[in-house]
């Protein structure tokens, strides 16, 4: 049986967005490969989740060190708060192989005392181009600052990964990126770990089958405000009364729960349960997939492709690579969308497509095997 030791930058359950989707079905896997999982986890605002015993065989939680004290250092402020010495301690304990999630939990990786040892780091962005995208969509000077230095902070301290003995991009974009700057490191492309179960059947049968167009994710982060901010501004007026556009995710502010009461034809589902969600993506007649920060995977595309049973209208900053372009319709003026909506929404796919679309999904590698990390 193999042992390893997994850094996860925070809690992985319960998996509701993207980075923490990843991590926990990736357990998952491991575990069900028949791995022994030795899990490190930094938290902040999360108590210790039982849950975690089922894909870890032993689980260990770490504070982290936030604040201004963090703030006054070269080393990127998501990588200098996570510097327990308790983690190292323990990694130093036993020669099991070390599987760092994210340069955010690298900050041992270079420590003299693990130089002998198997050392993977599981990219999910090429992070200082995804806090570039950041400072560059706020529009507070504080966060901008503080977005555009954590970059430059990151763009010097990737090269880190040269102690890395594996690297595993989440696309082949990524993957090409880190072995042109790392040749020295073996470097994979590993897809994004999800929930792959079909749809349940209790599930089934709450399909809605009067229809609608679906824009789903998190609603506290600000690439997805502003997709949402699009949405209503360009989109809907344009659609033909009575198409019902819905929005659902975590944490919408009060700016936007009160801009979308206003719009007639507009809803808004807040904080759905994952079966809540899993039915809304489902029963969409089109799920939108909009993005303005085109750095690493979106799960929600992978979700909306695997378990949705209407059609994925993108724009093409949403698609990683092109081999997408077969599943998806891209359109990306206003106008072009609109029209597209038009077309598509009394236009259902048929059993087969939907079949051939999953297959097509699976064949490009997203069927959370682990054979790239356990080789």
């Amino acid at each position: 049986m193999m042992k390893l030791h997994v850094v996860s930058f925070q809690v992985p359950f319960p998996p509701d967005y993207g980075g923490l989707i990843d991590v926990y079905y990736k357990l998952k896997a491991l575990k069900k490969a028949g791995c022994s999982i030795v899990l490190h986890t930094y938290r902040y605002g999360v108590e210790e989740q039982p849950a975690l015993y089922e894909v870890a065989d032993s689980v260990y939680y770490y504070e982290r060190y936030t604040g201004w004290r963090s703030m006054f250092t070269i080393l990127p402020y998501i990588v200098y708060s996570r510097r327990d010495e308790l983690l190292l301690k323990r990694l130093c304990a036993d020669d099991y192989p070390i599987l760092f999630e994210g340069l955010h939990t690298c900050y041992f990786l270079p420590n003299q005392l693990l130089r002998n040892r198997q050392k993977w780091v599981r990219m999910h962005n090429v992070e200082h181009e995804y806090y570039r995208f950041l400072g560059k969509s706020t529009v507070s000077w504080w966060k901008k600052c503080y977005y555009y230095l954590e970059a430059w902070r990151l763009r010097q301290y990737e090269r880190v990964l040269l102690h890395a003995d594996k690297i595993f991009a989440i696309t082949n974009t990524d993957a090409a990126y880190f072995i042109r700057k790392y040749p020295p490191v073996l470097t994979y492309c590993l897809p994004c770990f999800f929930d792959d179960a079909g749809l349940k059947e209790n599930n089934i049968e709450k399909l809605d089958k009067g229809g609608y167009i679906l824009y789903h994710g998190n609603l506290s982060v600000l690439e997805n405000v502003r997709v949402v901010d699009y949405i209503l501004d360009n989109l809907v007026v344009g659609l033909e009364a009575g198409v019902q556009v819905l929005i659902a995710g975590k944490n919408p502010d009060k700016n936007m729960q009160e801009k979308i009461a206003r719009i007639q034809g507009v809803s808004l589902v807040a904080n759905p349960s994952q079966e809540e969600m899993e039915t809304l993506i489902a029963s969409a007649r089109i799920n939108l997939l909009f993005t303005f920060q085109n750095t690493g995977i979106k799960l929600k595309l992978i979700y909306s492709l695997m378990k949705g049973r209407g059609h994925c209208l993108v724009n093409s900053m949403m698609i990683p690579d092109r081999r997408f372009a077969e599943l998806c319709v891209i359109v990306d003026t206003k106008e072009a969308q609109i029209a597209a909506i038009r077309e598509l929404y009394d236009k259902p796919l048929l059993p087969e497509a939907l079949q051939w679309r999953q297959q097509a999904l699976r064949g490009m590698g997203y069927s959370n095997q682990v054979t790239s990390i356990l080789r």
